[in-house]
C-alpha cells in the first residue's frame, strides 16, 4: 500500500462523514530544485530565530491548558512567554479547542492548508490518522531515530509511528493499573492479586461475599492490557498492511480469560452504564465495585467521591509477561508549518525541565526518560506504581482510525456482558468486523 492511497481513502471519507475522535516517509528522487528550496526555508527559518528575526508559531491545545484563569493555564502561558524573552523575534500565539473537537478542528484546518504550526493529540491513535492523510511533518526530518529513542519511553514514542516513521514527540504519559479496596481485602482474607489466576480467584471470592468485582471505562481502553499480557498484539501493525491477530492461540487465551471473567460476574452492573470516567470513580468510590481498572488520574477522580476510602494501587496482573496499556498525549508538527525546526525547538524545551512546572500543576508524568519521577510524585508516594509500569507501557495498535477498532472491540465485550453472544461467537464475529475495517482503510 502507497501512503497516496492510503491518504486518499481517508481525505474522501473526512470530506463525507467527517471525524471521529508495542513505512517510512522516503522522498526518493524528489526534484532537486524544490528540495533544495525547501532545505533553504529550514535554513532561514532556524538563522531567523537566531538573529532574532520574526518568527511566528501558532499553538492548539485543549482549553484547559491555555486558560490564563486557571494555575494549568497560567504555567503554561508562563512557560511560553518565558520561551519568546529567550528567543527573541519569536511570537507564540495560543489558541484552544475542546478535547473532543481538537482533532476535527486542526484537521479540518490541515486539510486546506492552514492550521497551528503544532497541536497536542491524545495518543490513542489520533496522530496515525494525520500521518496517513500527509497532515503531520515526519520527525525524520528534525532528528534521528536514535536522538527520539533515547529521550522518551517506548510506548509513548511508539503511538506516533506510523509505517515506520514518527510522526509524535511524546509530552505526558500515563498508563492502567489495578485499584483495590483494602478494607474488603482484608475482610475476605484476600491477597492483592498479581497474575490472572489470583485476580479470577479473587472475582469468585469477592462474588461469593455478595460484592462486586471490577469496574473499568466502557471501551476497549483497559482490556488491551490481557492481550498485550499473553503476547497478542491484537492488531500487528509490522507489516505494510496491518493484520489482524486478536484470533490467534494467545488472543483468543486472552478474550475466554475476559470473558471468563464476565460470565462469572467479574464486572459490575455499573460498567453497562460506565461512558464517563466520573461512573467509573463513583462505583469504585461508594463500595460497588472492589477492583477499578484505570490511570494515575483516577485517584483524584476517587478521592473526590470518597476521601475516607481505604484503596491501594498496584500493578496490573501478569499474563505471560508484565504489560499494561498507554494513555497520555503527544505533540505534532503540521505538516504546512512554515517554521518545523522552531516548532521542534519550542516542543523540546516545553518537554525539557523548564517545562516540567506545567505538568506538576495536574501531576502529570513526562514521557522524557531522563524525567525526576521522586520529585514529581513527593506526596503522592501511591502514584509511582504507575512509573514502575512505564518500561512495559503498550500503546494501542498504530492503525488507522483507532477508534473504530475500540468500538469493534468494546461491543463485543458488552455483547458478552449482556448475554447476546458466547465468547467464541463474540470473537467470531469481532474478528470478521477488524478485518472489515482494515481492509477498508488500507486500500
Amino acid at each position: 500500500m502507497k501512503r497516496k492511497k492510503v491518504t486518499a481513502v481517508l481525505m474522501a471519507a473526512a470530506m463525507i462523514l467527517g471525524t471521529t475522535a508495542c513505512g517510512s516517509s522516503d522522498s526518493g528522487q524528489e526534484n532537486k530544485k524544490e528540495e533544495n528550496t525547501e532545505n533553504e526555508k529550514k535554513e532561514d527559518s532556524r538563522e531567523n530565530s537566531d538573529k532574532g528575526d520574526s518568527a511566528e508559531i501558532t499553538l492548539l491545545m485543549t482549553n484547559d491548558w491555555v486558560d490564563e484563569s486557571t494555575d494549568l493555564g497560567g504555567e503554561f502561558t508562563k512557560t511560553i512567554r518565558q520561551y519568546e524573552e529567550e528567543h527573541p523575534g519569536t511570537k507564540i500565539t495560543l489558541q484552544g479547542a475542546s478535547q473532543q473537537d481538537i482533532k476535527e478542528s486542526f484537521q479540518t484546518a490541515a486539510l486546506a492548508g492552514g492550521g497551528a504550526d503544532i497541536v497536542i493529540m491524545d495518543n490513542s491513535g489520533h496522530a496515525i490518522d494525520l500521518a496517513a492523510m500527509g497532515l503531520l511533518y515526519p520527525l525524520s526530518e528534525l532528528a534521528t531515530p536514535e536522538d527520539l529513542v533515547s529521550q522518551y519511553q517506548e510506548g509513548p514514542l511508539n503511538s506516533g509511528k506510523f509505517q515506520g516513521e514518527y510522526y509524535s514527540v511524546p509530552w505526558y504519559m500515563d498508563c492502567c493499573g489495578l485499584y483495590y479496596n483494602k478494607e474488603r481485602l482484608d475482610e475476605l482474607g484476600l491477597s492483592v492479586p498479581t497474575n490472572w489466576e489470583e485476580l479470577s480467584g479473587a472475582l469468585e471470592k469477592v462474588k461469593e461475599a455478595g460484592y462486586g468485582g471490577i469496574i473499568t471505562y466502557q471501551s476497549a481502553y483497559a482490556f488491551y492490557s490481557f492481550f498485550y499480557q499473553n503476547e497478542c498484539p491484537v492488531i500487528d501493525t509490522s507489516s505494510e498492511t496491518p493484520s489482524v491477530v486478536i484470533d490467534n492461540e494467545q488472543g483468543k487465551e486472552a478474550w475466554d480469560y475476559i470473558c471468563g471473567m464476565i460470565e462469572n460476574g467479574g464486572l459490575v452492573e455499573s460498567f453497562k452504564e460506565a461512558t464517563t470516567w466520573d461512573k467509573v470513580y463513583e462505583s469504585f468510590a461508594n463500595g460497588e465495585a472492589t477492583f477499578l481498572l484505570g490511570g494515575d488520574w483516577c485517584a483524584s477522580g476517587v478521592d473526590g467521591i470518597n476521601p475516607d476510602l481505604d484503596y491501594g494501587i498496584t500493578t496490573m496482573v501478569e499474563g505471560k509477561t508484565q504489560a499494561t496499556v498507554l494513555g497520555g498525549w503527544t505533540w505534532n508538527i503540521n505538516a504546512n508549518s512554515k517554521n518545523p525546526e522552531l516548532a521542534y525547538d519550542l516542543i523540546q524545551y516545553i518537554n525539557s525541565e523548564k517545562g516540567d512546572p506545567i505538568l506538576a500543576v495536574q501531576g502529570k508524568i513526562s514521557a522524557r526518560k531522563d524525567f525526576d519521577y521522586a520529585k514529581a510524585l513527593e506526596g503522592k508516594e501511591r502514584l509511582k506504581v504507575f512509573t514502575d509500569e512505564f518500561p512495559y507501557t503498550c500503546a494501542r495498535p498504530a492503525v488507522i482510525n483507532e477508534k473504530a477498532i475500540d468500538e469493534l472491540i468494546t461491543n463485543a465485550i458488552l455483547e458478552v456482558d449482556y448475554g447476546k453472544a458466547t465468547a467464541e461467537e463474540a470473537l467470531k464475529s469481532l474478528t470478521q468486523k477488524l478485518n472489515e475495517n482494515i481492509a477498508s482503510n488500507y486500500k
